[in-house]
């Protein structure tokens, strides 16, 4: 009887589609078996319409939800895994770069998963973090990705926009990128031409308005 029960919770439960080049050369992209099981965790999820949040992964995988936290916020910064839309309560995961990666054929050298901390992207994810006192969200490494990749700051004005922004205390992304927007509104390229504008606009706090 019991095997029987056991039987039909397994038929209720399911099947997960995985290509098997996936499962052939994610090593190749740069994805370790940790990856691979928390991409499949988080189809399985998302395909049966749930959020699969750092809480719920943490259970399933038997892993702190620290190290799950950890784990996506190095999937977006090798640029594996995007997040498709956010809500304060959810997000949902898009692993198409991934995909575009292995049918791209791209591979990686052998380096470690995270960062040694010697990049100008990973510069700026320390820094914020430690202005803010917290780790960063999946969601802000996101943002923090896309000053790089689509807005194209440069990282010295980065850490000048959060230096302002801290002296202001106003810590959020938001702001840093109002001064970024403004700066490049502007064609600041420079500390020092960023320097010389602040010295211009003395007592002028950056609002959200600025950036229209």
């Amino acid at each position: 009887m019991a095997l029987d029960k056991r039987l039909q919770q397994y038929i209720h439960a399911g099947q997960l589609s995985i290509s098997n080049d996936l499962l052939l050369h994610y090593q190749e992209i740069g994805m370790d078996n940790d990856d691979l099981a928390i991409y499949l965790q988080v189809t399985r999820i998302q395909n049966q319409g749930d959020s699969a949040s750092p809480t719920t992964l943490a259970r399933v995988l038997h892993l702190t939800e620290n190290v799950i936290v950890t784990r996506l916020k190095s999937l977006i910064t090798r640029e594996l895994m995007i997040i498709s839309s956010a809500t304060k309560q959810v997000e949902t995961y898009d692993f198409t770069p991934m995909i575009e990666k292995l049918l791209q054929g791209k591979q990686v050298s052998e380096k470690p998963i995270i960062s040694d901390g010697k990049s100008a992207r990973r510069e700026i994810f320390q820094t914020i973090e430690a202005e803010f006192g917290r780790p960063l969200t999946p969601m802000e490494m996101q943002t923090i990705s896309h000053w790089f990749d689509q807005d194209h700051f440069e990282p010295d004005l980065m850490l000048l926009a959060i230096q302002e922004a801290v002296a202001n205390n106003a810590r959020s992304l938001r702001y840093i990128e109002t001064i970024l927007v403004n700066w490049q509104r502007d064609s600041i390229k420079t500390p020092t031409q960023a320097q010389i504008a602040k010295q211009k606009r003395r007592g002028v706090t950056y609002t959200y308005d600025n950036l229209f």
